[in-house]
């Protein structure tokens, strides 16, 4: 006898995601490692110039320091440090969003992003060391691209219907 009032018998899953739009990842990836790379700089820019304020720096002082910081000072280390993470968190997130073609998007998220990098980058006077780090910045957002990938590949696998 038929129950009206016993559930479905259908098995009720969500649909698995499919691959996402290329310019969507990109863009997001691209807001990711710019946007990251941006506040984290802000950010210790902050707590860096309140440790100089505690230290007995005047506001001229502090801005002098952080608007001309040497590339041999744990300050700059900290922020390339923090540029490099968002750049590789950048790359991750497109490549999870695309689910394919993930090191091509990788690449052009990269070369986006290095090339705004060098058009807002500094002065003339550091050109080795902006070099050096849009280089570090490609081989980041590659990097997280590449384990965004692998990431996907391992989410397929376990996806796939056991017989």
């Amino acid at each position: 006898m038929n129950n009206p009032y016993a559930p479905p018998d259908a098995k009720l899953a969500d649909p698995a995601a499919g691959p996402g739009s290329a310019a969507k990842a990109v863009a997001i990836g691209l807001a990711v490692d710019i946007g990251g790379t941006t506040i984290a700089t802000v950010i210790l820019a902050l707590a860096y110039g309140i440790v100089l304020g505690a230290l007995g720096a005047s506001a001229e002082e502090i801005e002098a320091v952080i608007t001309n910081v040497p590339t041999d000072s744990g300050f700059f280390y900290m922020v390339a440090l923090g540029g490099l993470a968002f750049s590789m968190l950048g790359g991750f997130v497109c490549a999870r969003i695309a689910k394919r073609s993930e090191l091509k998007l990788g690449a052009i998220l990269a070369a986006i992003s290095a090339g705004l990098g060098l058009a807002l980058g500094g002065d003339e006077t550091q050109l080795g060391t902006m070099i050096s780090l849009t280089l570090l910045g490609i081989a980041a957002v590659i990097a997280g691209a590449r384990i965004g990938q692998a990431r996907n590949r391992r989410a397929g696998a376990s996806a796939a219907p056991a017989d």
